[in-house]
């Protein structure tokens, strides 16, 4: 990279376009630009897997390195004909909300603050107004509270 007379940055190109093009010329922003396009989403998964080692293969069981025994060639042929093949990996189950709460915070949920005693879940309310008519029975208020506007950046109150 080097600067042209009129202020332009000049990219040297390692081989020339079929044109004779050897130099491309931006300004600063162009610049940034086109280098910022370059920069790849976060947390995106850089490598990509395609066929029998995407993560929704069918035969990935049979092809990852590691596996304490390999099925014959008869059984894959057989499972194959069948139109499905068993699956035979030994994940460990999800955790659950509480268990995330736990390993993440050092927060237990289920322990009872004021006796100590264990807690446990009696059920699930998910409809809107079986939620309204308890939390109005119990006085407690009903409605989420308003949104306060966003805010600006905190380095904006110095600059």
């Amino acid at each position: 990279m080097s600067r042209a007379e009129d202020g332009r940055i000049a990219w040297r190109m390692k081989r020339p376009l079929p044109d004779g093009t050897t130099h491309l010329y931006f300004t600063g922003l162009e610049l940034i630009r086109r280098m910022a396009s370059l920069i790849p989403v976060p947390r995106l998964n850089l490598t990509r897997f395609h066929g029998v080692f995407a993560p929704g293969a069918k035969l990935k069981p049979w092809v990852r390195p590691g596996q304490p025994e390999q099925p014959q060639p008869e059984a894959k042929a057989a499972g194959a004909q069948k139109g499905a093949l068993e699956h035979t990996s030994n994940r460990p189950p999800r955790l659950t909300w509480a268990g995330l709460l736990r390993r993440t915070f050092e927060l237990d949920v289920f322990a009872c603050g004021r006796c100590g005693g264990r807690r446990r879940v009696l059920a699930s309310l998910t409809a809107r107004q079986a939620v309204r008519a308890i939390l109005q029975h119990l006085g407690l208020p009903s409605q989420p509270p308003r949104l306060s506007p966003a805010r600006g950046p905190p380095q904006s109150a110095w600059c």
